[in-house]
């Protein structure tokens, strides 16, 4: 007779032990060791319950095999698609695998892998709490209820999938960029199977959306504009004595840099010899062990190990640094308090609402200023991708061609109206 779980060719899954530690962290081990229990047994029951039928009055289900040193479990004939038996080192892994002979491999299902991936991101120092909260809200809104979320993956067709994205998007009530976040969720989940032999490709990256249709949006790029930037560098200019924000504010208009890579630059990081600057750090919100958000520093960017770039400094930016350099503060870092510590991002932008108030400019948080000098390369480069990828440390392309869209329609913009002067 045939063992259950030898011929690999059949049964490639059925090794994989159902909850494993792998695929099921948990901040509290003892809450996920019960999860597993409780699973475990919900599945003998089911079992125990298809065989009920068929097998004598308090007969056994399973048996011990001394010779082979395995748990055995003989499946009735009417129940039997195969194989004869099922064995197993440990009782319980019999019935795990007798669940999945009769119902098939439902363990990962969309939800469980969704936590699986949040767990993991949430201990993941390279992962910001706003990206899992990010996603905790995307999950909240489009999948909590959703049929499809209860689906093993290893079932999922495109199809499904498919339907589920035309439901989100018909009527055109959400904007493509909402759609990619709402498809991330998707993405992390099949990366996840992927990456622990579930299925053998992402269906969901690989799934083509091309037709959907999306809600219009308004490709003004709104961002801080040159006059913008002067009048806010004259005010500063004018200011009879100033903070490190005051300061921040102004060098970041010079580089192209992110506000959480400002927050972390280093004294170390600047060669007045060589008029450089080096971007290779930033300070972002982190989950402790506690379970609180703080503000860390990091030793890269948001973009990685590709992220990180030197930048050759200009005369204002030079000036800047001199003069943080004089303040009367030891620290560090560049762009710090009176204490010494980093600059606050809230604070920052505080700052930044008030100066914008006093010149009579649109406030606009410090994220617009950075979009401000990428689209400045890219308009003083001519759309040079290389060049502006470098810069703003981005490691994917399409980031990049954003900003250089955003100057490409300025032009065209000039170009209509200058047609009808």
């Amino acid at each position: 007779m045939e063992e259950f779980g030898r011929d690999k060719r059949i049964n490639k899954n059925y090794g994989q032990p159902l909850f494993d530690d792998a695929l099921f962290p948990d901040e509290d081990s003892a809450l996920a060791e019960m999860k597993r229990q409780y699973m475990a047994k919900q599945r003998e029951m089911k079992v125990r319950e298809a065989f009920y039928p068929y097998i004598r009055k308090d007969s056994k289900i399973t048996y011990y095999d001394k010779i082979h040193d395995r748990y055995r479990i003989r499946i009735p004939l009417a129940l039997r698609k195969k194989n004869s038996f099922i064995s197993a080192k440990t009782k319980q892994r019999a019935f795990d695998k007798a669940y999945i002979y009769l119902f098939g491999d439902d363990r990962y299902t969309v939800r469980i892998l969704f936590e699986i991936v949040l767990a993991q991101k949430g201990k993941d120092p390279d992962t910001s709490s706003l990206t899992v909260t990010r996603y905790k809200e995307i999950w909240k809104k489009y999948y909590e209820h959703a049929a499809i979320s209860d689906r093993p993956v290893t079932e999922l067709k495109a199809s499904e999938i498919k339907k589920f994205f035309k439901e989100i998007t018909g009527g055109r009530t959400i904007t493509r960029k909402n759609f990619v976040n709402i498809k991330s969720i998707f993405n992390v989940v099949y990366d996840i199977a992927v990456e622990n032999d579930i299925v053998s490709s992402n269906l969901s990256r690989n799934l083509s959306c091309r037709d959907l249709k999306f809600k219009a949006v308004d490709n003004s790029n709104v961002r801080y504009t040159d006059e913008d930037r002067n009048k806010i560098l004259a005010y500063l200019d004018n200011l009879p004595e100033k903070d490190g924000y005051d300061y921040g504010i102004e060098l970041m208009f010079c580089l192209c840099a992110r506000i959480g890579e400002l927050r972390a630059l280093h004294w170390t990081d600047v060669d007045f010899d060589r008029k450089t600057i080096s971007i290779s750090k930033e300070i972002v919100l982190r989950r402790n062990e506690e379970g609180k958000n703080r503000f860390v520093e990091v030793n890269h960017t948001k973009g990685g190990e590709h992220g990180s770039r030197i930048l050759p400094l200009s005369e204002r930016a030079e000036r800047v640094l001199y003069a943080l350099k004089a303040r009367e503060v030891t620290s560090e870092y560049i762009c710090c308090n009176l204490a010494g510590a980093p600059i606050d991002g809230n604070k920052f932008n505080m700052r930044l609402k008030k100066i914008t108030e006093e010149v009579g400019v649109p406030y606009m948080s410090s994220h617009k200023i950075r979009f401000w000098s990428v689209t400045a390369l890219a308009r003083a480069t001519e759309g040079d991708l290389q060049t502006v990828m470098y810069a703003a440390g981005h490691v994917n392309k399409n980031t990049t061609l954003h900003y250089i869209r955003a100057v490409q329609s300025d032009i065209q913009f000039d170009k209509i109206k200058n047609c009808f002067d």
